[in-house]
């Protein structure tokens, strides 16, 4: 399954580009945070080759098609990233053409609005040259920062998966959200 073979995209303050292996070193401090951590499916990462394995993986995701998790940069310095992953385009005789939307900033980082600006730059991307009917998205049910965003950014809660999963001993509440390309389409007229 290929990608558009254009992977850049650009924001008033933010340039979007897929991850490479020199992004390891900016991203292993964030990645090594266990704030950042604390709420997303991965742990703390306690040596750098974990972050290196990490960026290899979304290399081969990429490659394979199946998503594209891109460097937030500003000003030349990576901040987080954002990604469209869990592609999915069909499924024997069904038609998905949906991927999950998944990000992380560094906390520095954190109530500038570069998620939010990066977030839409992304589902724009999704939408439109991705071709994406539906993006959905989730967050731990104590994660009040993940919905906020996940609200600006339009999103529509669908429900809420009780006990879904296990972190550190403790079972949490997913709340689910998503969007179709309809209702983008339609929120982006609003602006």
């Amino acid at each position: 399954m290929d990608l558009p073979t254009n992977l850049e995209l650009t924001t008033p303050r933010l340039r979007l580009r897929p991850l490479v292996p020199s992004d390891a070193a900016a991203m292993w401090p964030d990645m090594a945070d266990p704030e950042i951590s604390r709420w997303m499916a991965w742990d703390a990462h306690s040596e750098p080759q974990q972050t290196e394995a990490f960026i290899a993986h979304e290399q081969a995701r990429r490659e394979a098609g199946r998503g594209v998790t891109f460097a937030v940069l500003e000003d030349g310095s990576l901040r987080g990233i954002v990604s469209l992953i869990g592609l999915m385009r069909t499924h024997r005789g069904l038609t998905y053409n949906r991927a999950e939307l998944a990000y992380w900033l560094g906390r520095a980082h954190h109530r500038r609005g570069l998620a939010t600006e990066a977030g839409t730059a992304v589902l724009r991307f999704g939408f439109g040259p991705l071709g994406l009917h539906k993006v959905h998205v989730g967050h731990f049910d104590i994660n009040a920062a993940s919905q906020a965003l996940i609200e600006r950014l339009g999103f529509r809660h669908v429900g809420i998966q009780r006990q879904e999963f296990c972190k550190g001993g403790v079972w949490h509440d997913h709340h689910l959200y998503e969007m179709l390309d309809e209702e983008f389409a339609a929120r982006e007229q609003e602006r």
